[in-house]
């Protein structure tokens, strides 16, 4: 049985399909859209399925107001029950999962658009710093759309502050402790995907949650 990818029209994501795969795919949420006969289907995700059936629907109802768009997240954890139990929780964005650095990047390469990036620190190869030092560099845009989550807040720090050094880069991201809070993870993502979040102060580490600590005030000499 002879294998193909499937690529979605909209947002380029990928799928694995076997070529009498419709029913498979179908039942995996991706849909056709058929042209002229003969002609290759136009296949759209899950996601963006949703996405267009929706807008359909508020312009049958005759809203006049557009809908707003669902944030797109790239997930990245290499421990995969806490992987989907993650995605599980974040039901008001479109995810998109990737069970380590490696893929994370490849999705990447493929030209695929995210609007927020949330990665765990402690993977193998490459971990959740030094996959946002390769980001940075190589996707600037993202640099500031950036979140890790770690169940070792310590450790994840010290990872962060050697890359840090290392590299040269003064602001890294925040890190949220697991086990998250399924609001305050949706609030940060929101946060970063619908503005820019200022770059001042520190921040400190805490159980469930992260608190920025304002710059200590600077005396004026005379």
């Amino acid at each position: 049985m002879s294998s193909s990818v499937v690529r979605c029209a909209d947002c380029g994501d990928t799928s694995d399909a076997v070529e009498w795969g419709f029913v498979l795919l179908a039942r995996h949420g991706w849909v056709a859209e058929l042209g002229e006969p003969g002609a290759e289907p136009r296949w759209r995700c899950p996601s963006c399925a949703m996405r267009t059936s929706s807008d359909r629907f508020d312009t049958a109802r005759g809203d006049t107001e557009p809908a707003r768009r669902r944030l797109r997240v790239l997930l990245i954890d290499d421990q995969v029950l806490v992987l989907r139990a993650t995605a599980g929780m974040l039901r008001e964005f479109d995810v998109v999962t990737a069970g380590g650095a490696s893929e994370a990047l490849a999705k990447l390469a493929e030209g695929s658009h995210f609007d927020v990036v949330v990665s765990d620190v402690s993977m193998p190869t490459l971990n959740g710093a030094e996959l946002f030092a390769r980001i940075r560099a190589e996707y600037p845009q993202l640099a500031e759309q950036f979140l890790m989550l770690s169940g070792d807040g310590y450790s994840a720090a010290q990872m962060c502050a050697k890359v840090g050094s290392r590299d040269g880069i003064a602001h890294l991201p925040k890190i949220l402790e697991k086990p998250v809070p399924r609001d305050l993870l949706v609030r940060e993502i929101e946060a970063l995907g619908r503005r820019r979040l200022p770059r001042s102060g520190t921040f400190a580490i805490l159980s469930g949650g992260v608190i920025e600590q304002a710059e200590p005030r600077r005396s004026n000499s005379t």
